[in-house]
């Protein structure tokens, strides 16, 4: 008897959207050899840094002139240690230190300290009334940017801040791209972890946060990479019980970020070995360990039926029966576990407290579970229809 293992398999369309760094496919028409696409990567990155020192030339100041304003923010909660970027500026005749919500939601713990060194202690969150930002009040005299609403195409901008999330002083020069009622895109090479960085102008205003990347998973020299900061000017503001608000909806936000990303790493290794053995018997959330345990005794099961020597056709057949039935089941339980969260994600986006970013994210996180469940349906019902062992 052998082991008959499918080959050519569907593969799941997992899109991920972790609040600041969107990804989109897409499908490349003709390949290109590695030769070229080295030489493409080459001239774009020459090219680059050829603007990026052009339009750093017609800068006045440098990050050592502003480290003052600008924030290193660090994070702690039992997932872990997280960094970010934040600056000081005045809005409404007031000091302010402003991040992105999505650096400091669901946290424990957070340190705000200057470029210099000097600790930060804000008295007060509020948070946009729609867009990803947010402001902590800070001690009057406390020394800012100024605001600016004033922004054209093609004006040269600078991002200054926290790259990667390590702590490493950048600026990082551009253009602005594009220009919409509540956000600019701008050509400036930042990163993820550059998020809550101020966006500067020639005159060092701040008009805007630098706050998500688009990245385009076939795009080989970074053509096609999209960067997106939110403006600061002709919003609302709500002010909040900071640690209600985070203890019932950030720290709720960061575990379905969690288990999302843990789904489609199982799934992916499902997908990719459709007797593989997952790994999230002790994760946090108690419907994917529960299927991770129950799918791991199916898959200890399947090996041990693959493991006898001998047996008759009729054997044979109920053994494949009873495999189709298992992969069929687990697939339902799996799929069960992003219908569950995705309902319980649409019932906290109809809460009237949530801010604007708060509710996308979790509507968005309710899209990509049902849609993640259908496929993980449909990968069941393709294996539920293979044989898996047979007589040579």
């Amino acid at each position: 008897m052998n082991k008959n293992t499918p080959k050519q398999l569907i593969r799941l369309l997992l899109l991920l959207v972790f609040t600041c760094i969107p990804v989109i496919a897409e499908e490349e028409a003709d390949k290109k050899t590695e030769e070229e696409l080295e030489r493409e990567k080459q001239e774009a990155l020459e090219k680059r840094l050829a603007e990026e020192k052009g339009i750093k030339a017609q800068f006045e100041y440098t990050f050592n002139d502003i480290s003052g304003k600008l924030v290193t923010i660090t994070c702690e909660s039992d997932l872990g240690h997280s960094s970010g970027s934040g600056f000081v500026a005045t809005m409404d005749g007031k000091p302010y230190l402003f991040t992105n919500q999505h650096v400091i939601l669901g946290t424990d713990k957070i340190s705000f300290k200057t470029a210099y060194g000097e600790t930060l202690r804000p008295r007060g969150v509020e948070l946009s009334a729609s867009r990803d930002i947010a402001r902590l009040r800070l001690a009057d005299g406390t020394e800012g940017f100024e605001i600016s609403g004033k922004i054209a195409v093609d004006a040269p901008v600078g991002v200054f801040g926290n790259s990667e999330g390590s702590g490493v002083a950048t600026e990082l020069y551009g253009k602005i791209a594009h220009v919409a009622s509540d956000r600019i895109e701008v050509s400036a090479d930042f990163v993820s972890g550059n998020s809550g960085s101020p966006v500067l102008g020639l005159d060092q205003k701040a008009i805007g946060i630098a706050t998500y990347v688009r990245y385009f998973t076939n795009d080989e020299v970074g053509s096609k990479t999209r960067r997106f900061c939110y403006r600061l000017t002709g919003d609302q503001w709500r002010a909040v019980n900071w640690k209600k608000y985070n203890d019932k909806y950030g720290k709720r936000y960061r575990k379905t970020e969690q288990l999302i990303e843990s789904i489609f790493e199982a799934a992916d290794i499902w997908y990719n070995e459709p007797f593989a053995r997952m790994t999230a018997d002790n994760h946090p959330d108690a419907g994917l360990r529960k299927w991770s345990t129950e799918h791991n005794r199916v898959i200890n099961r399947i090996m041990r039926l693959s493991d006898k020597g001998h047996c008759s056709q009729h054997e044979l057949d109920n053994t494949n029966k009873r495999i189709k039935q298992d992969m069929h089941d687990s697939a339902e339980a799996l799929s069960a576990v992003c219908r569950n969260r995705a309902r319980q994600m649409r019932l906290l986006a109809t809460q009237r407290e949530l801010t604007g970013f708060l509710r996308k994210q979790f509507e968005g996180f309710a899209d990509r579970l049902d849609s993640t469940a259908v496929q993980i349906e449909r990968y069941g019902d393709e294996l539920s229809g293979l044989n898996y062992f047979h007589f040579e």
